[in-house]
C-alpha cells in the first residue's frame, strides 16, 4: 500500500472517529475542548476557575453519595484524609457512590506492579474523558488520531485497552520475548511499513531494542516514526540518546496510571520536565513521612485527585509513586517522577537517596550488559543482578563505583543471571527495596 492510500485510510479513521463520536453526543469531542482551553494556560484566572469548579462538583457529589466521604466536610479539601491501595481495598464498598447502578460503570483493573493487585469501576464520562487525555497528548506529540500506532506491551488475550478503543490503526507489539530474532523481524517490519507512525512503548523495552541495534550495528533506520513515548518506567539516558539518534525521532515520557490515567507527559518544547494534566487532575506533593506538602524543589509523594470518577471517587490519591514540583514560566511541574515509594533506595548511613544515582553507574557499561537490576537487600547490602553475553571483567570497577555513591561501608555483591524476571505488567524493575527498614 503507497504512502497516499494510507493517508487516505488515516484520514478516514480520523473522520469516522469523530462523526461516531457526533452520533453519540459529541462528549468526547466536548472534553478534548475542554481540555485544550485549560492546558493553552492552566494558571489563568478563567482556567483556575473552571478547575475549582471541578473540586466543588466532586467534592459536593462525593460527600453526599459515597459513605465513606460522607463524615467530612466538603469545603475543606486539604483536610481530606490521603488514601492509598490499601484503604480503598479493606473498604472497597465504602469508596463506591450510591449513585450509579453497576450495569452503568466499567471496570478498571491494575496488573499489581506494586504488589497488590487492584481493580476500580469508573462512570462513563470518566471514560469519555480519559479518551480526551489521551487524544490530546499524543497530539503534542505530533501523533493525530488514524495515524499509525507500535504499541510494545504484554498483550494478553485480546483485552481490549482505552487506546484500542479509539485508536483502530494499532500494530500490536508483544513483547514477552524480546529475543534477538524477535526485534530483527520488527525491524523488518517497521522497514516495510512506510506510514508515518508513532511507537508508545515500556521504556526497558525500548532500551532493549537499542542495546540490540548497537551490538549489532543495525544502520538505515529510516522508517518514518514520528515520535516515541516511553511509559510506565523511568526512560535513562542512554535510551533517550540511542533512540534519538537511530531514528531521528523525539522520545518523550509520560507519566500514567491505569486507575486514573495520563497525569503528565514531557513537552515538546522542553522535555526536561513533566506537565502535569491540570485539566483533569489536581496534584500535590506531599511530604514523605507526614501528611503536609513538601517544599518546591523537595522529593515527596505524588497525590492525585481525579476530577472526573464519580463511581468511585479517588480524592488525595497517594500513587505510590515520588517525585519532585518546581515552578517553571510561573506554572507547577514536575522536574522528577521516580517509582515506587517502597523501591526508595538507603545508602549504608540510612539516609534516603535518588534511584537514579544508579542508571549513570550502570549506563557505562550498557554495552556488555543485556539486563540488570539493583536491590537493596539489607541496611548496608546491596546485590546488582546482571544478565551478560559474555564475561564480565569489571566487577571490581563497578562496585567501587557504587561505594562511592553509598558508603565505603556497603557491602555489594555481584550475582550472574540468565533473565531478569518481568513483573505480570512487562515491566522490569531495575532499582528495587526487598528490606523492611524502619526508616523507609
Amino acid at each position: 500500500m503507497g504512502i497516499i492510500a494510507m493517508t487516505i485510510g488515516n484520514t478516514i479513521r480520523n473522520i469516522g472517529f469523530w462523526t461516531i463520536d457526533t452520533i453519540k453526543g459529541g462528549n468526547i469531542k466536548k472534553h478534548y475542548q475542554d481540555i485544550l482551553h485549560v492546558m493553552d494556560d492552566p494558571f489563568s484566572k478563567k482556567s483556575i476557575k473552571n478547575r475549582n469548579n471541578l473540586l466543588d462538583k466532586l467534592l459536593d457529589h462525593s460527600v453526599k453519595t459515597v459513605p465513606f466521604y460522607s463524615q467530612y466536610e466538603r469545603t475543606n479539601f486539604k483536610k481530606l484524609p490521603i488514601i492509598s491501595k490499601d484503604l480503598i481495598l479493606n473498604d472497597f464498598d465504602n469508596f463506591k457512590s450510591n449513585k450509579f447502578k453497576a450495569r452503568e460503570l466499567h471496570k478498571v483493573s491494575t496488573s499489581g506492579s506494586t504488589g497488590i493487585p487492584f481493580l476500580l469501576f469508573i462512570n462513563q464520562n470518566k471514560r469519555n474523558r480519559n479518551s480526551a487525555d489521551t487524544l490530546y497528548f499524543f497530539k503534542k506529540v505530533g501523533y493525530n488520531i488514524g495515524d499509525r500506532l507500535y504499541y510494545f506491551r504484554l498483550w494478553n488475550g485480546e483485552r481490549k485497552s482505552e487506546l484500542r478503543r479509539i485508536l483502530q490503526n494499532i500494530v500490536k507489539v508483544n513483547i514477552s520475548k524480546m529475543t534477538d530474532d524477535f526485534i530483527n523481524d520488527l525491524l523488518n517490519q517497521l522497514r516495510k511499513d512506510p506510514s508515518p507512525k508513532c511507537v508508545i512503548a515500556i521504556a526497558s523495552s525500548l532500551e532493549t531494542l537499542c542495546k540490540y541495534i548497537d551490538k549489532n550495528d543495525v544502520k538505515n533506520l529510516n522508517v518514518n516514526i514520528k515520535s516515541f513515548i516511553a511509559n510506565s518506567e523511568a526512560l535513562n539516558d542512554y535510551t533517550k540518546e540511542s533512540i534519538e539518534k537511530n531514528f531521528n525521532a523525539t522520545i518523550f515520557s509520560r507519566y500514567s496510571n491505569e486507575e486514573q490515567g495520563i497525569i503528565a507527559q514531557q513537552k515538546p518544547d522542553n522535555n526536561n520536565f513533566f506537565q502535569i494534566n491540570w485539566a483533569s487532575y489536581f496534584v500535590e506533593i506531599i511530604h514523605m513521612d507526614e501528611d503536609i506538602p513538601a517544599k518546591p524543589g523537595e522529593m515527596g509523594r505524588i497525590i492525585v485527585t481525579d476530577l472526573f470518577n464519580y463511581s468511585m471517587p479517588l480524592i488525595r490519591y497517594d500513587t505510590g509513586d515520588i517525585g519532585i514540583m518546581e515552578l517553571i514560566n510561573n506554572e507547577p511541574v514536575l522536574t522528577k517522577v521516580e517509582g515506587r515509594k517502597m523501591d526508595l533506595i538507603y545508602d549504608a548511613a540510612g539516609d534516603l537517596i535518588s534511584s537514579y544515582c544508579v542508571y549513570p553507574v550502570m549506563d557505562e557499561y550498557n554495552h556488555l550488559i543485556k539486563q540488570y537490576q539493583f536491590i537493596q537487600i539489607g541496611k548496608k547490602e546491596y546485590l546488582i543482578k546482571l544478565n551478560i553475553d559474555h564475561e564480565f571483567i569489571h566487577n571490581k570497577k563497578l562496585v567501587k563505583n557504587f561505594k562511592a555513591i553509598l558508603g565505603s561501608d556497603a557491602k555489594v555483591t555481584i550475582e550472574f543471571v540468565n533473565e531478569i524476571p518481568e513483573l505480570s505488567s512487562g515491566k522490569r524493575k531495575k532499582v528495587m527495596n526487598t528490606f523492611n527498614q524502619n526508616y523507609a
